[in-house]
């Protein structure tokens, strides 16, 4: 037999094309090793492509909502032409799961146990998800490198066209300070000649699944405090009250916050003609304006079910505006995740990955209204509301860790809680406070509660109790509100209504019946027990136990406590010291049988802002 070396160059493909595969793949393993890449296409026939393949390599890719349809179509392409990794032909797979989710999954260190089965490739719609998801070593593990971009899509303040006219777009655009000072107007249309289009009405996704829906949080935020939203910190985000305060009066506020992006999408096209009375600013992706205006077809995956449903045209146009004061470019990269260097799935991720930057791959996203990596897409006219180039240098961005936070704080808001607030009454709380213009401690405390009872949400349920001494019977505690739904009627009125009412009715008088009152306050939640809903009883009190009708001790309340509370069905009691006289060590024992907090106001001028962290540190 010949020696390999002298064997004619030119042979049948039907004798060489299996060892010279062989060969040729051995050198993919090698160069993938070493941080290489060929392109496995090149390595198969257009008749093998044809003839199928005896082995096929499934490669699960993960992503958000507003990836999904170009990827699925991107993959269909690709599965279509068979292509062969290592003598498999690769199968991608688009799953879509919201990437906050995946983000937590990935920075708490995946296990199959508690997220199932991760996904080979994850395609995270901005690089906040990467840093969420590198905040922790387990993260940066999984991750490794910094991953490809693929596409990017700049977060705009979309308006229905004839609202954008109204103010003058295109030359006046709408920024985030606009949004944070008119949110929720009541007079905004009407002074200016269109009171039929209602209230400022403001929507966005939730900051939990959507990073649009967090770049509105944090560029609201940073308008109020007057900071770049880069520059806010994790700290600011948890622990000062400006900041805090700030993103529970804008997701109040919101007339819509929906479950994601595309969720958001959906209710506005859906709303037909009416859609400018229904909404007068959304924060968006710069495609989803894109998709409002051209509409889009289903999209059909490889195995012939539909990934995407097909989306008419809005009624109503959308027009964009790009923010000056703080531009954000979501931009959407290739991340594999924990795949070995040199194996089958790093070489078919590998594959995957040069498709989604070449060119077939990359017309798909721009059809969806996606730009290029370098932020190009001409489809982007002003014909559309949108514009080709972009004007203006993005924000960087977060650190994982005020993502994070900031992530924490608005879901902990935007719960809505079962909370039942119980007000000290007794004669102390008549006394003056200083430097606040001759009120009382009561005065000031009312005045808080005035302001802090419209924050509650609509859908959210508040109850309302005062306590002192004998205010039944010889009860130190009086149910004024009971527990409900802020928008019932309570009498003649709103719930509302009601506890605003009553509040404004207190009197001072009589001792502190703490100790009988935080139990029955939190027996009494108990027995009201909301299921996924923060369930939490407010107590604020300026004084120490003082009830000659009850022998209850604090150890004896607190054994209690303990013995009663259900992990699986938890009432947490918040206590606010108000005041230098407050019993803070009693208080504090009370809040953490329950596995809560207790939250000093020494300086009585300060409740409010109290008021506010307690409600906001779930």
């Amino acid at each position: 037999m010949a020696d390999a070396r002298h064997r004619p160059r030119h042979r049948p493909a039907s004798r060489s094309v299996a060892p010279v595969k062989i060969f040729i793949a051995a050198v993919v393993v090698l160069l993938l090793a070493g941080g290489g890449y060929v392109a496995s296409t090149r390595l198969v026939s257009r008749d093998e492509a044809r003839a199928g393949c005896a082995q096929t390599m499934p490669l699960t890719v993960r992503t958000g909502s507003t990836l999904t349809a170009p990827l699925t179509q991107i993959a269909a392409t690709y599965n279509d032409k068979r292509h062969q990794v290592l003598g498999k032909c690769v199968q991608v797979k688009i799953e879509t799961v919201d990437s906050g989710q995946t983000a937590e999954a990935i920075a708490s260190g995946w296990t199959d146990q508690q997220y199932g089965q991760a996904p080979d490739v994850w395609v995270p719609e901005s690089a906040d998800w990467v840093a969420l998801a590198k905040a922790s070593p387990a993260g940066v593990k999984m991750l490794g490198d910094a991953g490809a971009v693929v596409a990017s899509s700049p977060v705009v303040l979309a308006m229905p066209r004839p609202m954008a006219v109204a103010l003058g777009w295109p030359d006046r655009q709408l920024s985030w300070a606009d949004l944070r000072a008119n949110e929720n107007s009541t007079s905004f249309w009407a002074g200016r000649g269109h009171p039929e289009w209602g209230d400022f009405n403001i929507g966005f996704a939730n900051p939990q699944t959507s990073a649009v829906g967090l770049a509105a949080v944090l560029n609201v935020v940073a308008s109020t405090v007057g900071q770049p939203s880069s520059a806010l910190t994790a700290a600011q985000l948890t622990g000062d009250l400006n900041t805090k305060g700030a993103i529970l009066t804008f997701e109040r506020g919101a007339d819509l916050v929906a479950d994601s992006d595309t969720d958001l999408l959906g209710s506005y096209v859906g709303w037909g003609k009416n859609a400018p009375a229904q909404m007068s600013a959304l924060v968006m992706p710069e495609s989803l304006v894109y998709q409002a205006n051209v509409g889009t077809s289903a999209t059909v995956a490889s195995d012939d079910s539909i990934s995407a449903g097909a989306l008419r045209p809005a009624a109503v146009p959308l027009v964009a505006a790009y923010p000056t004061d703080g531009l954000v470019v979501d931009e959407a990269s290739y991340q594999p995740l924990g795949l070995p260097a040199g194996s089958d799935r790093a070489a078919a991720a590998a594959d995957f990955r040069a498709e989604l930057t070449g060119s077939e791959g990359q017309a798909a996203f721009q059809a969806a209204g996606f730009r290029s990596p370098d932020r190009q897409n001409p489809k982007l006219t002003e014909s559309l509301g949108l514009v080709p180039t972009l004007r203006t240098e993005p924000r960087a961005v977060l650190d994982g860790k005020a993502i994070a936070a900031a992530r924490n704080t608005f879901i902990g808001i935007h719960r809505r809680g079962n909370t039942l607030a119980v007000y000290d009454t007794s004669g102390s709380m008549d006394l003056p406070v200083a430097n606040s213009g001759g009120k009382t401690r009561l005065q000031i405390a009312v005045g808080a509660a005035d302001a802090a009872i419209p924050l509650f949400a609509k859908d959210s349920r508040l109850g309302l109790w005062q306590f002192s001494t004998n205010l039944d019977g010889t009860k130190p505690y009086r149910e004024l509100v009971p527990v409900g739904l802020m928008n019932d009627e309570v009498g003649t009125g709103t719930r509302e209504e009601a506890l605003v009412a009553a509040v404004n009715g207190l009197k001072a008088k009589g001792g502190t019946g703490l100790y009988a009152t935080a139990l029955a306050a939190f027996e009494s939640l108990s027995a009201q027990y909301q299921p996924d809903k923060p369930n939490q009883v407010v107590l604020l009190t300026d004084g120490q136990n003082d009830d000659p009708t009850s022998s209850m001790t604090l150890t004896q309340l607190i054994a209690t406590l303990k013995a009663e509370y259900n992990p699986k069905a938890p009432v947490h009691i918040i206590t606010i010291g108000y005041g230098a006289d407050a019993d803070m060590d009693a208080l504090r024992q009370i809040s953490a049988a329950t596995g809560s907090k207790t939250y000093p106001a020494q300086d009585p001028n300060s409740i409010f802002q109290v008021m506010v962290n307690a409600l906001t540190d779930r």
